[in-house]
């Protein structure tokens, strides 16, 4: 058989748009794919972007929570405190038991206003009650020979302060 020159063009011409097709057809999907795995990675960093932003607003929120409701508990103390609504006997005589102190002598330092609360309230021989205007009303700070033990408002919120922000994180 014989092949005329035009048939051989014709022929080398589709068989050269043929393997052009076919590579264009191989190019388009394979940057496809790569535009999917692209799409895919910006997607999994954009993920853990929002994760970490979420898990960092979640830590501020806590924070936050916290910090608000150590203002509302101060102020409702110091408002029960200005009221007289405490039970300072049983704070002093928790204070003493915390103390370690025992039977030995000791001091207790109350706010004048609360030594005067006190009079009349028996405790152990060796207990002192000293008016000391250093301590706010409410407090009380023991001293012993072993050292001294403060109640102290502001180191109780800091104390619960520091637990809940623990248990937060």
């Amino acid at each position: 058989m014989r092949i005329a020159r035009g048939d051989a063009l014709s022929m080398l011409a589709e068989a050269t748009r043929a393997q052009v097709a076919e590579a264009r057809a191989q190019g388009v999907a394979e940057g496809e794919a790569r535009a999917v795995a692209g799409a895919a990675r910006a997607l999994e960093a954009a993920v853990e972007s929002f994760a970490r932003a979420a898990a960092e607003r979640e830590q501020a929120l806590a924070r936050d929570t916290i910090e608000l409701a150590l203002v509302v508990a101060r102020r409702i103390l110091r408002r029960e405190i200005d009221a007289g609504n405490y039970d300072l006997e049983r704070i002093v005589r928790e204070t003493l038991a915390a103390s370690g102190a025992g039977r030995g002598a000791c001091v207790v330092h109350l706010h004048p206003d609360d030594l005067v609360a006190l009079r009349g309230v028996p405790f152990r021989a060796g207990t002192e009650l000293q008016a000391d205007h250093e301590v706010a009303r409410g407090e009380v700070h023991v001293t012993t020979a072993r050292g001294t033990i403060v109640r102290d408002i502001d180191a109780a919120l800091a104390s619960i302060a520091t637990r809940l922000s623990e248990e937060a994180s």
